[in-house]
């Protein structure tokens, strides 16, 4: 319905706004498609080749696939308006959208299946306790050496999908729209190439991959890295009445939910949007959408695994648990700010009146949707 009735010149736009989000989508999504594995015990019981491993791979993120395939179908074949027309137009950007996705979608898979060696000597090496250290002394916030290729990942594939679409509407407007598919083929050649060297060592790459993200997204570790969480002393911004609620929800959303990259992503793209001069609406629209967005974390912390019932009903009444998941989103608000007033100075958009607007929208939703998750939590529980 969204493109339904729109002209092919607003289709066009349409898809490649799309396939500019899907980057990103791609780049955070993969590796939680992946691993941790529940059939990898399974695999190695039956001894499965390279073959098997790099075909379950490809299963495992056939979902997300699939239904981008068919919503990069309806964005282009959708026309309620002139359904027969512009027909081979169209088939070209299906085309060329079918190629982009699958291409990026090959390129994250081999370079996150791939990460595991890497991701375990960032987390055990010297170099990784040096690092952690640094990080937890001059920023006094924890970071996990491991997830270092892993945000990498996140970082390359999403700026080469970015890239890519906008060199495909640069190729279109110099010479046409046929050459706007020339980097999503090359997406795909390079996304097949990858594919075919983490074939002929996927059983190695898939067990240590594996074998690292499920002690990431599993048990806690102990010992020294224990220490590299964050610390109760850390949350000066916290009122002390609800410090130690803050402190251990946070715990636990820092261990299973990476929301800075999720965050750092969506920052990515709001400056590459405002690199392509919008129109101020836009980008106002944008960065307000970006502001609400920030708020899926208190729906994420309503999962029992973050907070059972038992444990909110022991520590806090429901009305401190409504001001520890609104002040859990401040942590963003300075970030939030000063990329708006950085972007503002070279883009020269959003103004000072519009920028303290979004903050308010910020700091007021965060207390509603804390509200209405808190009471829809209590009537379920």
């Amino acid at each position: 319905m969204w493109t339904g009735t729109s002209s092919l010149t607003d289709r066009v736009i349409s898809l490649r706004m799309l396939l500019f989000f899907s980057s990103a989508l791609i780049a955070f999504i993969t590796p939680y498609l992946l691993f941790p594995d529940p059939y990898a015990v399974l695999f190695q019981l039956g001894n499965t080749g390279s073959g098997g491993i790099s075909r379950h791979l490809l299963k495992r993120t056939d979902a997300v696939w699939s239904g981008a395939i068919v919503t990069i179908g309806v964005v282009c074949f959708g026309d309620l308006n002139s359904p027969f027309t512009n027909l081979g137009i169209k088939a070209l950007y299906f085309g060329t959208g079918t190629l982009f996705f699958s291409g990026l979608m090959g390129i994250s898979i081999s370079r996150y299946a791939r990460s595991g060696d890497k991701s375990r000597f960032w987390k055990e090496s010297d170099r990784g306790r040096e690092l952690r250290s640094k990080m937890g002394e001059y920023f006094k916030y924890p970071i996990d050496p491991g997830s270092i290729p892993s945000f990498i990942n996140t970082v390359l594939v999403g700026g080469l999908g970015m890239i890519g679409v906008s060199i495909g509407a640069a190729f279109y407007g110099g010479y046409g729209p046929a050459f706007e598919m020339i980097p999503a083929l090359g997406l795909m050649l390079f996304g097949g190439f990858s594919l075919s060297r983490l074939h002929s060592q996927s059983v190695r790459n898939f067990y240590a991959t594996n074998a690292f993200f499920n002690e990431f997204f599993g048990e806690t570790i102990a010992g020294k890295e224990a220490e590299s969480k964050i610390q109760v002393k850390q949350l000066w911004w916290v009122p002390s009445a609800i410090k130690s609620h803050v402190w251990a929800l946070l715990l636990q959303l820092d261990r299973k939910f990476p929301a800075g990259r999720v965050l750092l992503v969506g920052h990515l793209l709001i400056w590459l949007l405002a690199y392509q001069r919008p129109a101020e609406q836009t980008l106002i629209s944008a960065w307000l959408l970006f502001a609400l967005f920030h708020h899926a974390i208190i729906i994420i912390s309503l999962s029992e695994e973050y907070a059972p019932a038992w444990f909110r009903q022991w520590i806090g009444s429901m009305t401190q648990w409504i001001l520890v998941r609104m002040w859990i989103q401040l942590r963003w608000v300075l970030i939030l700010a000063v990329s708006m007033w950085v972007n503002s100075l070279i883009f020269g958009h959003v103004s000072y009146a519009v920028q303290g607007g979004i903050i308010t929208f910020y700091l007021l939703s965060a207390a509603f949707i804390s509200l209405c998750a808190n009471t829809y939590q209590k009537a379920t529980t």
